[in-house]
Parts: structure tokens; C-alpha cells; sequence
């Protein structure tokens, strides 16, 4: 066995793909070139395919993959199915150091991850209590481990040491079926089970192992040595890169200044691929710079695993089973359904949507499909037929929780939720964006099987479970099983974890996130094992990990990333954290030789050259002609939507655009609670009853109606009203005798031959021919008396028109009446009046005519521009999320500034 070792670019990579290649050239396929992971061994072919050599995959894999022939007839336990055996043993073990945390996912999974550490170490339960080292938790640790193997012992699986000792077995006792050459690349740390598949294979092929200096431990090196292995040092050969400092204010402009230097060097003949970004801290990040990569239009392959729970096809299948196991619960049904890939963007999929939130709170299908069918009670329109067979097909699922299955039979009926899930049609897009969608959903649903097999595999195997035993087991499974999908493009910006681009090199490397703790990162002690106990350990022939060798481990990241560019390495690092703290810059920049050179503000270049921004308008004769017979007749309120801003004009009178009903627990809102308002004051003056039974009546009538669920809010605002109403029947400021009343009339009258001005009067009272307008406002005084200066509210003095047009008196005074907390009067009058209010201002109804008609002649000129009067109501209005005035706001002050 020959022994390289040198630091990072030293060529230990470039000689073994160099022996690599003349053994190809000469057609000799009894070789095999590992790597530790399956990215690095795929890099690797795609390397030598491109240079134009044909070879079977196999001769370049994963360690892991090269010893399954040899590890026939054991059955490694996967991570999730781990986890689960963990947490289980705690459960049983129900050890007292543990119990206050023994429910906590992340306890588990920290005690998982120990526990697999010691395994890769040689170390077995057995082992370790023979060996215990001197740690408050050590004994219970113990237990817990004892449990684990015990289980795993039960379910005939083992760990992934446990697997390469029955390989390297195997390997002493049967040869290495005819593979003659070797050579392992890449592996920074040799734990004991793979030193032994190492001399295993020594002895019967030409084994070489490349090794870095900061990777050449003592232990190691003195195993290596001891097992015949020949030494040979490579010192540093490959030319120094030019290095560069980048400083930004924030992460942000931080990924903007790489996103800039990328395209400067793509600009000057540079390939995509031929460029990489090293990240030690994916978390912080990766986001960040999958965002900014793609709004500056450059092409990128992120290593990294996402999430498999938050996939939409895992969100909808986990949809269905909750809600099922909910009960069918509306809420939670309504989002399985907007989920189904076929009716994500479907008109009918949004008829239904409001309908189900007009009803809410609700539960069972069988209401669902009510909402559905017409009253013949078959379906309206295809689509809703569609939704009622993709609910029937739901329904299906209620059967499941009457059974009681053993888990392999649990897994193979779930493997049939697959079938819910039918990919939509293709949606017009880059060809990139339309693969990588069929891909993951491809990859997706087989990810699910995966996860059912390995939910069984965690439970007892005979005895029989219900489904919500079961499930508990998916989801576990689910919320720990890694995705990473396939990125077949070629010309890419290759975005790498620090661990992951030790295999690679390329031209031009940025390394960025070098600020303390993210780079290096800081490594705690371990909870069970700290230092002192793992010295001992290691005293005793256990190899793991201190805190010192994870502090070591930094270092030699940073040596690997910073030499793996041949041309360029740019380090980058943010000035200051999201809360405006300053960073302490990273160690490791001291003695690079370079000075920070601050980022420049850079802003992706529009992809399109965007027309000349004009007035929004409708300008088509035909659609004007629309607009003219659309506003043939408006109410005063229309026309004060209008003078706020005509875009919100436009899309609630014209496009009639419906807002979705709110959540039951935000339905009795302020405009609900006005509307009680209003029906009690109209029976009150008509019937003159008992304001409190009155009151009763409309409000339990108005939630049955309306679908507002009871509760503290709902009770709080009942006993806020009726104090309200009280507080008014109270009021003798305004008599009520000797006036005839007039409530809740519709009124039309014309204001010129083409407008007609629409309206409901809260209350008119005549006195002979003079009459009073009243509107009651639910609202505080002080919005009350703000009505008196506002210039674009129309209401008081087309009222007072149509008190003069359409009821044929006199208009002699107009009052709002606030009614929140306190009964307030604000309006105006003319002449004797039971309270005494504003002068009319002079010539009012004339100059409100005149201007009522100029808003009408530039509505039906076509003007739509988002143009509010006042921004703070912007936060009202059901149209702020479209016409983007905040944003537009914001380009002005920057082009101010």
C-alpha cells in the first residue's frame, strides 16, 4: 500500500486521476478509483467523460458502494430509521438524567448522532462499557446505547461500522474479485472500520491513499505505517493563485459583489463552470445566495440538501393524511386541495376557495361537495367536476381508520397515495425550470415509498398498529430524509459546502461568510462525552473526536477551499449582522497578504428594456364604451374610492374584483360590526322596542348568517355594541318627536342626463319641508369629526342633493353620528336645527355637482393610475398587494437621494 501525503495543492489528486487515466487508455477496467461521497464520485465520471473516455461507472464510486458485494446478507440501518430506535430506547430506558428532555427532537437526534460517531469508531455498546470514561451522563448514555443495539440486534440491522467489519471479512477471506488497483481519494478522517476495509484490500490489490497533512493524524499515520504502508510525500507544486479581500456592509450586498465578479469574469471569456463559491455555513448562506445568483440571471448548481417535507408533493400526500386523521377539517382540507397539481391555477379551484371560507369553520366531505353541485346536484362546470372526483378519491382514505395493519402491509397501502398525486401540464418556462420540476416530483414520490419502507422498518415488525401510529413514523421520517435533486446542466456556477469542494478545482473560487463562528464555526463540547471523557477514550484505543481536532478540521477547510482555485481565490465577509452589530472578521484571514477592497452597490441589469412608464390608462374605444355604460350610475362611496386612488376604483367597481372572505376568527370585523350597527337602529326607530332584545335578535341572526364562530373576541365586541346602542337610546340631544323618519331608503336621482347618483339613507328626518340627514358612523369621535376636513368625501353633500331631487324637500342640515365609546354629532347645518353644526359652505351643492361630474368625465376617460390621496389608508385597500405603490414609493427616494 503506498501512502501520499501533502497539504492542499500539492497534486495527490491531479497524480491519481493521471494514474486513472493511462489505465484507461489501456482498456484496463481492474481498477477502481473511491471517493467518500456519491457527488464527488459523479463529478469525477462526468470529468473524465468529458474528456472523452468511456468507461463503466462502477470504476469510480463511493467506498460505501464498492463494499456491497461484500457486504451481502447485513442491512445497514438508515439515519431516520436510526433516529426512531433512538428515540424509542429513551422512551423505554425513561433514564433519570433524561427525562426532562427526553421528548425533545432535538435531544434525540444529538444522542443519534453520538451514538452513530461511537459505531463509526469501532465502538459498540459492549466496548464502551468496558471502557467508560469518567462523564456525569456517560452511564446513561450507556443505557440508552445498550437499548439501540439490543433493538437493532432484534431487527437484524446494524450500523455502518458493523456493516464495513462484515465487508472487510469478507474481503481477508474471499479477495477483492479480481480488482488489482485502487485508489482512494479524498477521505479526510479513517475511522477504525474503514482503516480495516483498507488492509483488507491491501493485501490483495495495489492499494494507494492520498492524505493531507492536516488529515495525517498521529493514530492514523502510525496505523498506516505499522500495516506496511509505503510513505511518500508530495510537496506543494501547484502555482499560488492571485487572492482578493472583498468587504460588504451585509450579507446581502456580500452575495451581490460575488454575483458582480461573476459576471465580470463571464464577461471576459470565463465559463460558468469553471467558477465555484465555497460555503462553510449553509443555513445563512445558501438562500441568500440562491436568490441573488438567480435575479442576476446566472446559472447555478447548489450541493445541497433541501428539505423533503416542504416539497409541494410531500405537503400534499401529508395534506391528505392529516386532514383525514383531522377529521376532514375545512381549514386543513381547503389547503390539501390548492395543493393537487392540477388545480393550483384553476378558476374553479378559486370559486370553491371562497366558497369553503364562507363557511368556515366546517368539517367532512360530504359538505365540501355540497358546495359543488348545482341544484340539480350534479356538478356546475368541468372543473368543479374534477374537484368532486379528486375528493371522492380523498374519501377513499376515511376506511383506513378503522384498520389495524402490521407496518410492512401499513407501507405497501400507503405506497397507493402516489396516485392522488397527478402532475400537472407542463407550464411554459425555461427548459431548466420545466425539467427540474418533473425531476422532483419524479424523485419526490420515490423518496415517499422510501420513507414508508424505512417507518416500517422503525416499528416492531409483527405486531399489528393503527394509522396514527404509523403516520407518527412517516412524518419523523419525512422531517429527516434529505432531498437533493439532479442538476444535469453543464455551464453552471458550482456552489459547494467547505467538506465538498475538497475534491475539486477550479479556475476562479470565492469563500465567503469568513466572520468568527460561521467560519470557523464553533464547535461546543459534546453534552455526553466532553474533552476529558474522549481523552480517555482515545487513551483507550477509541478514536473520536475533541473539540481541538473539530478546531484542526477548520483549518484544513480553509487551506482546501482557499487552494482550489488555480487562477483566482476572492474571500468575502459582512461587515455587520442583520441587527447592524459588527462582525469580527475570521482568523483566518490574518497572514493572506491581501487588503479588504469594499463591495460596490451593483443592481441586476433588466433583462428587457422596460417601455417608457406612462399614465396607467384605458385607452381601447370599445373598452371605454364599457366604462361609460359601468358607470352609469355610482353611489357616493364609489366615487370616494375613486378621489383615494382610481386604481382601487377600478379594480373593486369595475373589475369587480372580490377579495377572499376572511378567517372566521377576523369575520366580525369593523365593517360587520357597523352593519349590526345599522340593521338595530332601523328596527329600533321603526319598532321602538327593548334596544338590548333588539339587539339580541340581529346579532345572532347576523352569525348564523355569516358563519362567525362564538368566542372572547366575538363576546367582547356583542357587550362593546350593545353598551354602544344603550349609550344612544340614552342620547336626548337629538328628540326624536316630531319628525317623520325615514330609514334604510334606496335612493336614485340624476345629476346630469348621464349619472345617476345611487345611495342608501341611514335615516332622514322631516319637519315640514325641511329635512335632516343622519348617517350613523360605527367609529370613534374623533374619525368622526375628521370627516368635516375631508375634501374628497362626497357623501354629505349628495345626500343633501338627494334629499332635495329625490325626497323633494329642503336640505336644512346633514350629521354623521359617531357611536364608538362615546355618541358624537359632527356635520353641518343651515338654519334651526335640534343641534347646531357647520354653515354649509357657499355654493356647496352647485360646486359639488360641477366637481362630481369632472371625477366621472376622467373615470370614463380611462384613467386607472394607483395614485392614493392617503398611503395610510393604502393598508385597507384589497388591491395594495398589485398596484405596488410602497415599492414605487421607494424607486422615487432612491432616485431622489
Amino acid at each position: 500500500m503506498r501512502l501520499i501525503i501533502g497539504p492542499a495543492g500539492s497534486g495527490k489528486t491531479s497524480y491519481i486521476l493521471n494514474c486513472f487515466r493511462d489505465s484507461l487508455r489501456i482498456h484496463d477496467f481492474a481498477v477502481r478509483l473511491l471517493v467518500p461521497t456519491a457527488t464527488m464520485a459523479q463529478h469525477l465520471q462526468n470529468l473524465m467523460a468529458r474528456e472523452g473516455f468511456v468507461f463503466p461507472r462502477r470504476l469510480i464510486q463511493t467506498l460505501s458502494g464498492f463494499v456491497d458485494t461484500w457486504a451481502t446478507g447485513v442491512r445497514q440501518v438508515p439515519d431516520t430509521v436510526l433516529y426512531l430506535i433512538v428515540e424509542e430506547a429513551v422512551k423505554r430506558v425513561d433514564h433519570a438524567e433524561f427525562k426532562r428532555v427526553a421528548h425533545m427532537r432535538g435531544f434525540c437526534a444529538s444522542l443519534a448522532h453520538t451514538i452513530n460517531e461511537f459505531a463509526s469508531a469501532g465502538c459498540d455498546s459492549a466496548r464502551l462499557a468496558v471502557n467508560l470514561p469518567d462523564s456525569p451522563l456517560a452511564a446513561a448514555f450507556l443505557a440508552v446505547y445498550r437499548e439501540v443495539d439490543s433493538e437493532l440486534r432484534r431487527r437484524g440491522l446494524v450500523l455502518r461500522s458493523q456493516r464495513l467489519e462484515h465487508a472487510a471479512a469478507r474481503l481477508e477471506a474471499e479477495g477483492a474479485s479480481g480488482v488489482r488497483t485502487i485508489w482512494l481519494d479524498g477521505f479526510h478522517a479513517l475511522p477504525d472500520p474503514e482503516l480495516r476495509v483498507l488492509m483488507a484490500l491491501a493485501a490483495h490489490a495495489d492499494v494507494t491513499l492520498t492524505l493531507a497533512e492536516s488529515d495525517a493524524t498521529e493514530d492514523l499515520h502510525r496505523s498506516l505505517l505499522s500495516a506496511g504502508a509505503v510513505e511518500k510525500r508530495f510537496p506543494a507544486s501547484r502555482p499560488a493563485p492571485a487572492l482578493a479581500l472583498a468587504r460588504a456592509p451585509g450579507i446581502e450586498r456580500e452575495a451581490e459583489e460575488i454575483a458582480r465578479r461573476i459576471l465580470e469574469q463571464a464577461a471576459n471569456g470565463r465559463g460558468f463552470r469553471e467558477m465555484g463559491i465555497v460555503v462553510r455555513t449553509a443555513e445563512t448562506y445558501v438562500p441568500v445566495l440562491r436568490s441573488t445568483l438567480a435575479r442576476f440571471g446566472i446559472p447555478a448548481h447548489f450541493y445541497f440538501d433541501s428539505n423533503l417535507e416542504e416539497h409541494a408533493a410531500i405537503r400534499f400526500l401529508s395534506g391528505a393524511v392529516d386532514a383525514m386523521l383531522g377529521g376532514w377539517d375545512h381549514t386543513a382540507t381547503l389547503a390539501v386541495l390548492r395543493l393537487a397539481p392540477r388545480f393550483t391555477d384553476s378558476p374553479a379551484m378559486d370559486r370553491f376557495d371562497f366558497r369553503v371560507r364562507e363557511q368556515m369553520p366546517g368539517a367532512g366531505l360530504g359538505g365540501l361537495k355540497s358546495l359543488l353541485a348545482g341544484e340539480d346536484g350534479h356538478a356546475v362546470s368541468s372543473g368543479d367536476e374534477r374537484l368532486i372526483r379528486l375528493i371522492d378519491h380523498l374519501d377513499s382514505l376515511e376506511e383506513w381508520r378503522l384498520f389495524s395493519l402490521i407496518p410492512k402491509d401499513w407501507a405497501a397501502r400507503f405506497r397507493t397515495l402516489r396516485n392522488l398525486y397527478r402532475a400537472a401540464r407542463p407550464p411554459e418556462g425555461e427548459y431548466h425550470e420545466l425539467a427540474l420540476m418533473r425531476r422532483s416530483q419524479a424523485a419526490v414520490l420515490n423518496l415517499f415509498d422510501e420513507a414508508l419502507e424505512e417507518a416500517a422498518l422503525a416499528l416492531p415488525p409483527d405486531g399489528a398498529v393503527g394509522i396514527a401510529e404509523f403516520w407518527r413514523a412517516v412524518k419523523s421520517v419525512l422531517r429527516l430524509k434529505p432531498l437533493r435533486l439532479e442538476d444535469g446542466r453543464r455551464n453552471v456556477v458550482h456552489v459547494l459546502s467547505a467538506p465538498e469542494a475538497r475534491q475539486w478545482v477550479l479556475s476562479v473560487v470565492f469563500v465567503c461568510g469568513l466572520v468568527e463562528r460561521q467560519f470557523p464555526r464553533l464547535h461546543h463540547q459534546d453534552p455526553f462525552f466532553p474533552d476529558a471523557a474522549r481523552r480517555q477514550l482515545n487513551a483507550a484505543g477509541i478514536r473520536v473526536r475533541t473539540a481541538a481536532d473539530w478546531e484542526r478540521e477548520e483549518r484544513a477547510l480553509f487551506d482546501s477551499a482557499a487552494t482550489r482555485g488555480t487562477d483566482l481565490v476572492v474571500f468575502s465577509y459582512p461587515e455587520f449582522d442583520a441587527r447592524g452589530e459588527r462582525h469580527l472578521p475570521s482568523l483566518f484571514l490574518e497572514g493572506l497578504g491581501c487588503e479588504p477592497v469594499d463591495s460596490r452597490l451593483v443592481r441586476p441589469r433588466p433583462r428587457s428594456v422596460p417601455a417608457p412608464r406612462g399614465t396607467a390608462a384605458i385607452r381601447a374605444p370599445e373598452l371605454l364604451e364599457v366604462l361609460r355604460a359601468r358607470t352609469r350610475k355610482l353611489s357616493p362611496t364609489a366615487l370616494e374610492s375613486y378621489l383615494q386612488c382610481p386604481f382601487q376604483f377600478f379594480g373593486n367597481r369595475i373589475l369587480r374584483l372580490e377579495p377572499p372572505p376572511p378567517r372566521p376568527e377576523k369575520r366580525f370585523d369593523n365593517l360587520a360590526q357597523g352593519t349590526v350597527v345599522h340593521a338595530v337602529l332601523a328596527l329600533w326607530y321603526a319598532q321602538r322596542g327593548e334596544i338590548g332584545l333588539l339587539f339580541d335578535g340581529v346579532f345572532a341572526e347576523y352569525c348564523e348568517e355569516n358563519h362567525i364562530p362564538g368566542g372572547y373576541r366575538t363576546e367582547r365586541s356583542r357587550h362593546a355594541i350593545l353598551e354602544d346602542l344603550e349609550r344612544f337610546v340614552q342620547d336626548k340631544r337629538w328628540p326624536r318627536d316630531g319628525f317623520e323618519s325615514t330609514l334604510e331608503d334606496l335612493f336614485v336621482f340624476p345629476l346630469d342626463e348621464s349619472l345617476d347618483i345611487s345611495g342608501k339613507m341611514d335615516r332622514l328626518d322631516v319637519a315640514g319641508e325641511r329635512a335632516f340627514v343622519i348617517d350613523y358612523k360605527y367609529s370613534r369621535a374623533q374619525v368622526t369629526r375628521g370627516k368635516l376636513a375631508n375634501q374628497n368625501l362626497l357623501q354629505a353633500p349628495l345626500y343633501l342633493m338627494a334629499a332635495e331631487k329625490y325626497y323633494q324637500k329642503q336640505p336644512a342640515a346633514m350629521f354623521y353620528v359617531g357611536l364608538k365609546g362615546e355618541v358624537k354629532y359632527a356635520g353641518w347645518s343651515d338654519g334651526p336645527a335640534p343641534l347646531q353644526g357647520e354653515p354649509f359652505p357657499e355654493n356647496w351643492l352647485q360646486l359639488t355637482r360641477e366637481r362630481t361630474l369632472a371625477v366621472v368625465a376622467e373615470i370614463r376617460s380611462g384613467r386607472v393610475e394607483p395614485s392614493p390621496a392617503d398611503l395610510k389608508l393604502c393598508r385597507w385597500c384589497d388591491c395594495h398587494d398589485v398596484c405596488r405603490v410602497a415599492a414605487r414609493e421607494e424607486e422615487a427616494m432612491a432616485e431622489e437621494a
